[in-house]
C-alpha cells in the first residue's frame, strides 16, 4: 500500500475522532485585549491545546544529584543568557540559579527514573505517541516521527518556578509541528496555567512561539505571546525564567518576550514535556501529504532546570 494510500485510511479512520475532540475543548478565541506588560500579543495560535499524556503528579523536590546538568556547556552549544546566574525579577539582577535538574542526554537510552514516555492516541486526535518513537544517541534525544507514529514524553519532576533551558533543532516536513512546553503538575488546564517555550508548528520551521495559557474570569483558555523568525531546523537556544513577578523567554540568549501581568503568572508547580505533534490542525499544523518525508526528528541537544534562590511565596 502506498504511503499516500495508509495516510488517507488513517485520516478517515480519525476524522471523527479529532471533531470529537474539538468539540469537548473549550477554545479560547481571539484574546480581547493584551495585559498592560506584554508588548506584543499574537493571535494565531490553536483554538485547543494538545494536552501532555497525564502522568502521576511529580513532587516539587529536586532531582537527584545524578540527575543534575553537568557543569559542561553540552554537545557543541553554549547556554544562553543567564544560565546559573543573572538576570533580572525578585531578586534583582543579581538573582542566583541553582541547578535543580535535566539532562545532557548523553546516555544509550532514555533515563526512565527522569522522563516519562508518552503512549497513547497522539495531539489533537491524529496518530499515536508512542516510546519506540523516542531515543538516544550522539549526545542527545531524537522523537522521530514516521508515518502515523510520533512521540513524547514528560519530565517526572516538577517544580514552582525557575528557569528552563535546552537547545533543540527540528527538521523540516509537512503534518508535525514540535513543542516544549511546561504543563501544570496538577493537570488541571487552563486554570493552572501551560508556558510554551517553543512550539514551531510550521513545515518550513521558520517561526517559533512563545504562549502563555490562563484562564480567565469564566475558566476559558487566554492566551499572549510572541512569534519570531528564524531557521529552526537549525540549533537553537530557548529558556524561560518564571518568579512570582515575571515570565521571560530568550532565545539565544537574547530577551524577546517579558510579562509581569499577575493574571497570566502560573502560581502552581509545573514539569517539561518534550513533544512531536503530528497535525492536521486548523490554521496551526497542516496534515500530511505526499511531500512529508519518511522521517522527522526533533532533536534536543540538553535541557537544564534551575531553581531562583527567592523566598518561598
Amino acid at each position: 500500500m502506498s504511503r499516500l494510500a495508509r495516510r488517507m485510511r488513517f485520516f478517515v479512520v480519525w476524522a471523527g475522532l479529532a471533531v470529537l475532540l474539538a468539540a469537548c475543548a473549550s477554545g479560547p478565541g481571539p484574546s480581547t485585549a493584551a495585559p498592560d506588560d506584554a508588548p506584543d500579543l499574537f493571535e494565531a495560535l490553536p483554538t485547543t491545546t494538545v494536552a501532555p499524556t497525564p502522568t502521576a503528579a511529580p513532587t516539587t523536590t529536586p532531582a537527584p544529584e545524578s540527575a543534575r546538568p553537568a557543569a559542561s556547556q553540552g554537545r557543541g552549544g553554549g547556554h544562553g543568557e543567564g544560565s546559573g546566574s543573572g538576570g533580572s525579577g525578585a531578586g534583582g539582577k543579581d538573582t542566583k540559579w541553582a541547578p535543580s535538574g535535566g539532562d545532557e542526554f548523553s546516555g544509550s537510552e532514555v533515563d526512565l527514573k527522569n522522563w516519562t514516555l508518552y503512549d497513547s492516541v497522539g495531539g489533537f486526535g491524529n496518530g499515536y505517541r508512542r516510546p519506540e518513537a523516542i531515543s538516544q544517541s550522539d549526545g542527545s534525544l531524537k522523537i522521530t516521527a514516521r508515518d502515523d507514529v510520533s512521540g513524547g514524553m514528560s519530565q517526572n519532576v516538577g517544580q514552582l518556578y525557575g528557569r528552563w533551558e535546552f537547545r533543540v533543532r527540528t527538521e523540516k516536513g509537512r503534518g508535525f509541528g514540535s513543542a516544549i512546553l511546561l504543563w501544570p503538575d496538577s493537570e488541571k488546564w487552563p486554570e493552572d496555567g501551560e508556558l510554551d517555550i517553543m512550539e514551531v508548528p510550521g513545515e518550513n520551521r521558520d517561526l517559533a512561539h512563545f504562549v502563555a495559557h490562563w484562564a480567565d474570569a469564566n475558566g476559558d483558555d487566554t492566551v499572549n505571546g510572541k512569534a519570531i523568525p528564524g531557521d529552526f531546523s537549525q540549533w537553537h537556544t530557548f529558556a524561560l525564567e518564571w518568579l512570582p513577578d515575571r515570565i521571560t523567554w530568550y532565545v539565544d540568549g537574547v530577551k524577546q518576550y517579558e510579562n509581569k501581568d499577575k493574571t497570566v503568572i502560573p502560581t502552581k508547580p509545573m514539569h517539561l514535556t518534550i513533544q512531536l505533534d503530528q497535525g492536521p490542525k486548523k490554521d496551526w499544523i497542516m496534515a500530511p501529504d505526499d511531500t512529508t518525508p519518511d522521517e522527522i526528528n526533533l532533536e534536543v541537544d540538553w535541557v537544564r532546570v534551575y531553581k531562583a534562590d527567592i523566598p518561598a511565596p
